[in-house]
């Protein structure tokens, strides 16, 4: 094996490993932003609730519930659409899309 072929095997190595390592930062990343975001809605369902449960009649954690619920459903559900909507567009007709599934 060629000095060159070593180093470039040694360069690819050292490439697959920061691409690993970035890789679990990123999921890590995305858990904490997915807790920071269940928290955020949590509150603010608990805000909500507190405001309308004595006007409209409802007990405050039936309310801070469905609050909640709404409050992280929507948006998460908003995001997910967007996203496959620029999958769709980004894969040419009848090829794959990251799911594997065709368009």
């Amino acid at each position: 094996m060629s000095r060159r072929n070593r180093r470039d095997e040694r360069a690819a190595r050292q490439i697959q490993e920061v691409t690993a390592r970035a890789v679990r930062r990123l999921d890590v990343l995305e858990w904490v932003i997915l807790a920071v975001a269940a928290a955020a809605a949590t509150a603010a369902g608990a805000l909500v609730a507190w405001l309308l449960a004595e006007p409209v009649g409802v007990a405050f954690r039936t309310l801070w519930i469905v609050a909640s619920l709404v409050l992280f459903g929507v948006p998460g559900w908003l995001a997910l659409r967007g996203v496959k909507t620029e999958d769709e567009r980004a894969a040419p007709r009848g090829e794959p899309n990251n799911d594997g599934n065709h368009v």
